[in-house]
């Protein structure tokens, strides 16, 4: 409440009160002259004047009156049933600038995209970003010019499954499918935790999505790598093969490995994998004999501890048409090694589509060939998650394939029924 003091010498009553200061998040301290030396006069021009800097709209006036027309029509919109969540924000933004002067933060579904990006840059891969840049440009492709630009709070579930019904159509797997709503779901919920939208639009999509249409992927037995490992166009290439098929990483890890991460002294790998960088889940993986041959025969191409291992190979990209994954989809039909079934068909007159065509193997197949040889030699899961840097029993078991032949192996030794012969 305000107080009255005066001045040395002066006859007129100060008003003295404390308000909310948005910078500092507590209170700053105001003095007024009221411009009267009646206490009386100057207590109600300090009460005013302290409701005038605090915001405090006086009954009856100017403020008072719009604010109850806003009201009005509000009120007119619900009797007319025509009241939405888009009307509501746009009253409630009217009222907020009368009692505040600020301005409602709005967000179009376009400019809200944006905004969403720019925050995730700061904490997130360059593959992750790449992932969300590609999503949200779809969503926003598919809602159009003129759609991409109404409020964030205009898309409806409605559209979110239409969507989803279009990358479907357009031939991309389940998995695929359930990313891309993911994603748009995070930009939602986003939202809501800023208090621009009261409701996620993708929740009840992403429950609906069915995945079990996804390819899986198989393993390659010992012989497959042995034959791959032959067909390398380059050592560049053998090494490569050997470096996933002994230690499980990723293509896009393994063509970038350092010498930093390889210690021949300690026979041991040690890096953080891209896919967890976020995390800084690093793994160490000792290096298996033939790959540590490789390694100690292999040239160094600079004088520094951040040169890549394969230098020619860690400059090209992963999934481009002549990139590394093409490439040795190229190796194995040197090596006369099946790529397995592929994730569709594409019957005579239709289309590809948008959606990527995988096969049963392919470099990835390197990463699982690791963890079911791991497994067929008795590793336990603990261990084989350490190596592999899974962090879930769940997604590990995707990689871990039983060996047919030890399956045999184990039907081998059940006791038969027949009688022997005489």
């Amino acid at each position: 409440m305000a107080s009255l003091r005066k001045r040395k010498g002066s006859e007129v009553w100060q008003a003295q009160f404390y308000i909310p200061d948005p910078a500092s998040g507590g209170l700053k301290q105001v003095r007024k002259s009221t411009g009267h030396t009646s206490k009386k006069l100057a207590r109600a021009a300090a009460i005013e004047m302290e409701r005038t800097e605090q915001g405090v709209i006086e009954a009856g006036s100017d403020k008072s009156r719009l604010a109850k027309s806003i009201l009005a029509e509000a009120v007119a919109e619900i009797e007319r049933g025509t009241f939405t969540g888009l009307s509501a924000r746009k009253h409630l933004a009217r009222l907020l600038a009368i009692a505040t002067g600020e301005e409602m933060p709005t967000y179009t579904v376009e400019s809200w995209s944006a905004e969403w990006l720019r925050r995730k840059t700061r904490d997130s891969s360059k593959a992750t970003m790449a992932r969300y840049q590609s999503h949200a440009d779809a969503f926003l492709d598919w809602l159009g010019d003129e759609r991409r630009k109404k409020p964030l709070e205009s898309v409806t579930p409605q559209h979110v499954r239409e969507w989803k019904e279009s990358l479907q159509d357009a031939g991309r797997a389940g998995k695929t499918v359930l990313s891309y709503v993911k994603d748009l779901g995070s930009i939602y919920r986003a939202a809501i935790r800023e208090g621009l939208v009261a409701f996620n639009p993708c929740g009840t999509t992403i429950a609906d999505t069915v995945t079990d249409d996804s390819q899986e992927r198989k393993p390659f037995s010992h012989s497959d790598v042995a034959k791959l490992v032959e067909a390398a166009p380059t050592e560049e290439w053998r090494g490569l093969i050997l470096t996933a098929a002994f230690t499980g990483l990723r293509l896009g890890d393994a063509a970038r490995l350092s010498w930093s991460c390889v210690d021949l002294d300690a026979r041991k790998i040690t890096l953080v994998p891209s896919k967890t960088k976020r995390k800084k889940r690093e793994v160490r993986i000792p290096i298996q004999p033939d790959l540590l041959a490789y390694f100690e025969a292999a040239p160094v191409a600079e004088d520094s501890p951040a040169a890549p291992v394969f230098p020619k190979l860690a400059v090209l990209p992963v999934n481009a048409a002549n990139g590394l994954s093409a490439t040795f989809a190229g190796i194995m039909a040197t090596a006369g090694v099946d790529r397995g079934k592929p994730s569709r068909v594409i019957e005579e007159g239709q289309t590809k589509g948008k959606g990527r065509i995988t096969f049963e193997r392919g470099f990835h197949s390197l990463r699982h060939t690791f963890t079911t040889w791991l497994r067929s030699a008795g590793v336990s899961e603990e261990d084989r998650m350490a190596l592999t840097g899974h962090s879930t029993r769940d997604s590990h078991a995707i990689y871990s394939h039983t060996d047919e032949a030890a399956l045999r192996d184990a039907i081998a030794k059940l006791p038969s029924l027949a009688k022997p012969k005489p």
